[in-house]
């Protein structure tokens, strides 16, 4: 039994090259804020890091800069029905669906989000994607229950 995910429509995502690309255009290379490209993945690689530290272990809310909303992890209560969860591990082990019902949270699924405010022009065309290593640690600490959430 294979199940597939299928392929997204638009993938043009705006990565480190491009940013540096921007801000490197208006320094000059004798100003005391010209860095390398390394440095400058380093900086932000360690600025993300921190962030997503906050967000997790400490449950902030992460204002992000220009009214562009908040990211957070926000609790939910699974529902029942047809949409649930699948969990993948057994339904190919089993053969058919098996639903995941998040007993070890009591049935509460948790996941990074992101408020899009109604200013922001063609938000539907814009998305955060958290790293597989947050998403884990996040995993990580709910299991050990060293913090609860904002509930929806």
């Amino acid at each position: 039994m294979f199940f597939s995910r299928g392929k997204n429509n638009i993938q043009l995502p705006y990565t480190f090259k491009d940013i540096y690309k921007d801000y490197i255009s208006s320094i000059d290379i004798n100003s005391q804020y010209y860095v390398t490209y390394k440095e400058y993945v380093d900086i932000c690689s360690l600025f993300y890091k921190l962030i997503s530290k906050k967000i997790i272990d400490e449950g902030i809310k992460f204002k992000l800069p220009f009214s562009l909303g908040d990211v957070y992890v926000l609790k939910t209560k699974t529902k029942y029905n047809s949409k649930m969860p699948i969990d993948w591990l057994l339904t190919v082990k089993e053969g058919k669906r098996i639903y995941n019902f998040n007993e070890h949270t009591a049935g509460f699924s948790y996941k990074f989000f992101w408020t899009k405010p109604y200013r922001v022009v063609n938000k539907f065309t814009y998305r955060l994607v958290f790293t597989r290593q947050n998403k884990r640690y996040l995993a990580k600490v709910i299991k050990q229950k060293k913090r609860d959430y904002f509930e929806n």
